[in-house]
């Protein structure tokens, strides 16, 4: 239990506490408005402070390491068995100090003790992955508004991993916490295969399986590819001016299809030339005297001079033109002749440079082969180590979905199992609810629908509203307190601040501290709750309604009372 807790800040409000029901009351200034109700009394801070003293790592963002608190020391008095513990923490601007029983310690020894003397954790169980830790279990039963804590019954806080979570509650209720531990060490094993699976290139896949065969296939391709690329590049001879003797031959090429075209054009030329001089040939003007003559039109002899005349001009021009036709026919053929030796003489010159080009590369040409000879060399080098790695992954990828499969069922057969630690926990969450609301809630236990593991639902009457959810937090709060107890793992205390009322209607919260007092006297444990005046007014009146004198809240009200006026809180100042 916690006996004292004070500070060397002179405006500090020692808090002094008593085995079982401890009532820290925070008591509104009348000057306060209403949204002070809650704020500013300290009663957050009280929380803090508990964790702040046995917390491993120094927090610069807290309120402990603000200006007005630097260098103040916090010091907290642990009674257990009769035997007292005291740990004192200063807030240093660089280095926080820590002492146990007025000795230097180190926060890490601090919490390993602590682990052991409060939880049975052991040095080996606190040095495996996955197990349950001090300061996750602490936040159990001092649960930390600001991070979530009372949001809901199975995590201490909205940043809890779920494998956390299981493995710490199967610890304090007593079921088998290695089986979650494995789960999630097996996960963790999944998770890499899959990522290793995903490595691989797309092309490697079938139906979103790893292929081996395709990886095989490609590698044996690539051993072909590679020698041939190599004995390339060995292979090739570098060509001094390379790319001046590539582009003379694409002149020449160039040159030889110009004249090729030409050619093409006088050939045609010459073709029409011999159809012109056959129609030349052929043209007599005897034919057209005979036409008229058998039409029956005959001419005079003055006519036919005249005929005779134009007969003798036709032929004339027919021979000019004929003559004119034939040159030039024969310029045409001497200009083919011509570019025929052109083209003769510029396909040897080509010839010349192409087989110079064929001979060896471009030093450019050198250089891409050699880069495509590394390429493949290095995807082969890549292939002939990923083969090995990458041989058993699908089938490692299906055994441990099978392990973790068989584990979640392992999880659900060890619950139904462990009848004792699965009855009582169910009883008692049932039993606390039914005090508060008249009936019952439940309590689920068993292995999830899918793969998370451990399934914990609590369920009761009208959780829905605010403030029946945060009485399901106090419900299964104290059913951890019994469980823990149960199994020697738990600190000595349970700590809650007003949080857990809000939204609360007096009644509940009259029924609540009832519970809780007589817990404590049956458990002999101590319980620790701030609770506002205006609150605790309510259940005054709620007891008094009830006609309830077996129960009066005032007798475990803390002597020191926190209030909202400016010097007030637990710390007398304001930040």
């Amino acid at each position: 239990m916690i006996k004292k807790l004070t500070s060397s800040l002179p405006t500090f409000k020692t808090l002094e506490f008593k085995t079982g029901l401890n009532i820290l009351l925070a008591e509104r200034h009348e000057t306060s408005g209403a949204r002070d109700t809650r704020n500013g009394t300290g009663k957050t801070s009280f929380i803090e402070l508990v964790h702040f003293i046995l917390s491993e790592r120094k927090n610069p963002k807290d309120d402990f390491h603000k200006p007005e608190l630097v260098g103040s020391e916090f010091e907290t008095t642990f009674h257990d068995d009769g035997s007292e513990l005291v740990v004192k923490r200063k807030a240093g601007a660089d280095k926080d100090e820590l002492w146990r029983d007025g000795a230097e310690i180190l926060p890490i020894n601090l919490r390993a003790d602590l682990a052991q003397s409060w939880f049975g954790l052991s040095s080996e169980i606190l040095s495996e992955k996955y197990s349950p830790k001090f300061g996750a279990l602490l936040a159990y039963f001092v649960r930390k508004e600001r991070n979530g804590g009372f949001a809901s019954a199975i995590l201490n806080s909205s940043s809890q991993q779920g494998w956390d979570s299981q493995v710490c509650l199967s610890y304090l209720m007593g079921f088998d916490w290695r089986l979650p531990q494995k789960l999630q060490v097996k996960k963790d094993q999944k998770k890499d295969a899959d990522t290793l699976a995903s490595m691989i290139k797309s092309g490697y896949l079938t139906d979103g399986a790893l292929d081996i065969k395709k990886m095989q296939a490609r590698l044996d391709l690539l051993d072909t590819e590679v020698e041939t690329k190599r004995v390339e590049v060995t292979s090739a001879t570098v060509v001094d001016g390379y790319r001046g003797h590539e582009l003379t031959a694409n002149e020449l090429s160039t040159k030889i299809r110009d004249l090729n075209e030409a050619n093409l054009e006088d050939l045609d030329l010459c073709e029409g030339i011999d159809g012109a001089l056959e129609e030349v040939e052929d043209a007599n003007i005897a034919d057209v005297r005979s036409l008229y003559e058998q039409v029956g039109i005959f001419f005079s002899d003055r006519v036919n001079k005249r005929f005779e005349q134009v007969e003798s001009f036709h032929k004339q021009v027919s021979q000019n033109r004929e003559a004119h036709l034939r040159k030039e026919r024969r310029d045409a053929q001497e200009r083919i002749s011509r570019r025929r030796r052109d083209v003769d003489r510029l396909q040897r010159a080509l010839a010349e440079k192409l087989a110079l080009l064929r001979s060896g590369v471009a030093i450019e040409r050198l250089t891409y082969l050699q880069s495509d000879l590394n390429q493949l060399e290095a995807e082969q080098a890549d292939l002939q180590q990923q083969i090995p790695k990458f041989q058993n992954v699908a089938e490692d990828q299906k055994r441990l979905k099978r392990e973790i499969d068989d584990l979640v069922d392992l999880i659900g057969q060890d619950v139904m199992e462990r009848d004792a630690p699965r009855k009582s926990a169910v009883k008692i969450f049932a039993d606390t609810s039914q005090f508060l609301y008249d009936e019952p809630g439940q309590l689920i236990i068993g292995k999830s629908t899918g793969v998370a593991g451990l399934s914990i639902e609590t369920d009761i009457v009208g959780k829905k509203s605010g403030g029946k959810n945060h009485m399901q937090v106090f419900c299964f709060d104290w059913l951890l307190v019994e469980a823990a107890l149960t199994q020697d793992r738990f600190p000595g205390f349970l700590i809650h601040d007003s949080h857990i009322f809000d939204g609360v209607d007096g009644r509940q919260i009259a029924l609540a501290l009832k519970l809780a007092q007589k817990k404590c006297d049956s458990l002999g444990v101590q319980y620790i709750v701030a609770v506002n005046s205006d609150d605790l007014q309510k259940i005054e009146t709620e007891l008094k309604a009830e006609g309830t004198d077996d129960f009066d809240p005032y007798e475990y009200v803390m002597p020191t009372r926190l209030t909202d006026e400016p010097d007030g809180g637990l710390f007398g100042v304001r930040f």
